[in-house]
């Protein structure tokens, strides 16, 4: 086992990029360091197969232990197993092909751990069932315990899921006074389960008020302080819901991805863009058998947007572009980026549109960058990191919507420095970078 953890290792999907997410909950008692390390080095080199069986085997180890703890009546011991196995079993799922009929299973495993420990908290984690057009999309609730208490709604990322959520943001939220409501949209884990023919979809308010509405009948909920997370994928789609919900007191996008589609298809040469999609899809397959990071950043999308090749899915992300929400936008709005992302230079396309859509924003608006010297802070959406991303998150609520008074110390316009050093050359970048406004935090 070598966990050299070296800058081009924070790129998103690469081993230690999924190391360091399986470890993300130990924070939290997700996860267990020791446990974790384990397994990894049972894999050693090993590929797919290697990743799903030995973690799948550790998460059946600890859940046999938390049920048998469950039986003699030790609650919390149970609980906390439970919520380990939970983990285990989902990061195993990262490197399971959708299309392995082992990927249901270990969805439904991990949501069943999880499920069974939420009730033995000191304060329950409520297990919801959002109403969405006459279906539902699953939620977890966490009560900040007690009346008009301030809330933070966590969208799942792309291949995330609402137990991950809770690890990263929820259980933080209620030490700081907050509210937590994670949910899976359409076409996301859980939710693709309950409707498996429902899938993505770029309209996002539509689930999002679902949720606010759901939220609103509860007494903990302070109708003028709801906030929207989104991490990854959904930091695209929560810049929608949160422009056209006026709910929605304040958003945190963890990434900016303004258009989807240019982020994966600008990526690519020339020629290939020009290709046939029967040329497109062999050489992209090719690439998928060639790389393991390729593999696990695509293999959730294809059923995301069910569709079957990939120049289908790629196609299909054509709708999901927020650039002309900028000027509707008009919460307080925070964007949280990690040099480890600046540093893949195929970023350009994807920097030049954030880069435009802050110049033309209108809301108040703050930018916090994590840098190498942050460790994996610096990484995409903070893997490996959730102290950090907690501390960010919460301070810039708490500043927006309990204490706004602090507000005048965060005036500090932020000057893109670190951005320059990686893109500096980017035709208009400079020019536009000076027409955007925004503070740091």
């Amino acid at each position: 086992m070598k966990l050299a953890f070296k800058r081009k290792d924070m790129d998103i999907g690469t081993p230690a990029f999924l190391w360091m997410r399986a470890m993300t909950p130990t924070a939290s008692g997700g996860a267990d360091i020791s446990e974790c390390l384990k397994a990894i080095e049972r894999i050693g080199t090993g590929g797919d197969a290697s990743w799903v069986k030995e973690w799948r085997a550790l998460a059946e180890t600890i859940e046999a232990k938390g049920r048998a703890w469950l039986a003699e009546g030790q609650t919390v011991s149970a609980r906390n197993a439970l919520m380990r196995a939970s983990s285990y079993f989902r990061t195993a799922l990262i490197r399971c092909s959708p299309s392995d009929r082992a990927a249901d299973d270990l969805l439904t495993c991990s949501r069943e751990c999880f499920e069974t420990a939420a009730p033995m908290f000191e304060q329950p984690i409520e297990i919801v069932r959002v109403p969405y057009m006459g279906r539902v999309l699953p939620a977890y609730f966490i009560s900040a315990g007690r009346h008009d208490a301030p809330t933070l709604i966590g969208a799942a990322g792309g291949d995330s899921t609402n137990e991950e959520m809770i690890h990263v943001l929820g259980f933080a939220a209620q030490q700081r006074g907050w509210n937590f409501l994670a949910f899976e949209g359409p076409g996301q884990y859980t939710a693709r389960q309950l409707n498996p023919d429902l899938h993505l979809r770029p309209d996002w308010e539509v689930p999002t008020g679902a949720v606010i509405d759901w939220l609103l009948q509860r007494p903990e909920v302070d109708p003028d302080k709801i906030a929207l997370f989104g991490w990854s994928l959904s930091s695209n789609l929560v810049i929608r819901a949160a422009a056209l919900d006026g709910r929605v007191a304040a958003v945190i996008c963890n990434g900016l991805i303004v258009d989807v589609f240019e982020a994966w298809f600008g990526v690519w040469p020339k020629w290939l863009q020009r290709a046939s999609p029967k040329r497109f899809d062999w050489c992209f397959h090719l690439l998928e058998k060639l790389s393991s990071q390729v593999r696990a950043l695509t293999g959730i999308f294809y059923k995301l947007h069910g569709v079957d090749t990939p120049s289908a899915m790629i196609q299909a992300w054509r709708p999901f572009n927020v650039a002309d929400m900028a000027e509707k936008l008009t919460c307080p709005t925070l964007f949280v980026l990690g040099e480890a992302e600046y540093a893949e230079q195929s970023a350009g396309p994807m920097i030049l549109a954030a880069a435009r859509f802050l110049a033309a924003l209108k809301a108040p608006a703050w930018i916090r960058e994590f840098g190498y010297g942050d460790g994996w802070a610096a990484s995409h959406c903070q893997i490996g990191a959730a102290n950090a991303l907690q501390e960010v998150v919460y301070d810039w609520l708490d500043m927006i919507l309990v204490h706004p008074e602090r507000q005048t110390a965060k005036q500090r316009r932020h000057d893109f420095s670190l951005l320059m050093r990686y893109f500096g050359k980017l035709s208009g970048l400079r020019e536009l970078s000076e027409r955007i406004h925004v503070r740091s935090f």
